[in-house]
């Protein structure tokens, strides 16, 4: 869910881009909306928006004004305003992009995805340096769930398990975690002397191996049976031997 602050002087303006809001983004939630730099200042530091959508004329100054002011900014801007000659000044800002009024509901719509597609974008980028930094020097791994950050701590990480495109974390005290992308993807960040990928829909943590029936599956603590492919036996009774 992307959180959005929409900063536009006009209160009718305003109305409208929320309205529109509200029929073209299922994964946007609005968390304030004003139409001065004071107010702004305040919303961005106590709602924590990932998008913003800023107008360049504001009551006490102007968009550029409010930027300028903010000691850290952790989200993207889109400007909407009815002046074009800001448009290379909004670049150098770092918008994303710069619509002008009157609104066209399509065209918002394009940004929006747009910058629903640029969150994701960074949020993965971030959540792949902060499991980079992890790995080898913890026993942790990060996983971005629908609206948090899951730590999962390696000793209680029983197995992974994929289906279409999804891998679920079973932990050993019953919870689980799905996460929307491939098991390839945390086969790389598992460590080997720990994890082992049993089958193209298994990793299982070798700690919680309880035993491996020859030509049968590989079973866990609680019995819990494990799928083992062919090629993978050889390798597997290597790594319980």
């Amino acid at each position: 869910m992307i959180r959005t602050l929409v900063i536009d002087d006009e209160p009718i303006i305003r109305k409208g881009i929320l309205n529109i809001l509200s029929e073209i983004a299922a994964d946007l939630i609005v968390v304030g909306d004003c139409g001065t730099i004071k107010e702004a200042l305040v919303l961005a530091n106590n709602c924590k928006p990932d998008l913003v959508l800023l107008d360049i004329n504001l009551t006490d100054g102007t968009g550029f004004d409010f930027l300028n002011k903010l000691k850290t900014r952790n989200f993207n801007v889109v400007f909407i305003t009815a002046h074009e000659e800001f448009a290379l000044k909004a670049i150098k800002q770092g918008a994303i992009d710069y619509l002008l009024k009157p609104i066209d509901e399509d065209e918002l719509a394009e940004v929006i995805k747009k910058a629903i597609s640029i969150h994701e974008y960074q949020l993965s980028e971030r959540l792949h340096i902060a499991n980079s930094r992890l790995q080898g020097n913890s026993n942790k791994i990060v996983l971005r769930l629908f609206d948090s950050f899951q730590i999962i701590r390696f000793e209680e990480l029983m197995y992974c398990q994929s289906d279409a495109g999804y891998t679920t974390f079973h932990l050993t005290d019953k919870r689980q975690f799905t996460v929307s992308k491939s098991i390839k993807e945390y086969e790389n960040l598992l460590p080997e002397d720990r994890f082992f990928r049993t089958h193209q829909s298994y990793i299982v943590n070798l700690d919680y191996i309880d035993r491996y029936e020859k030509g049968g599956p590989l079973y866990l603590k609680g019995e819990i049976s494990i799928l083992v492919a062919i090629r993978k036996k050889e390798a597997l009774l290597k790594r319980l031997l």
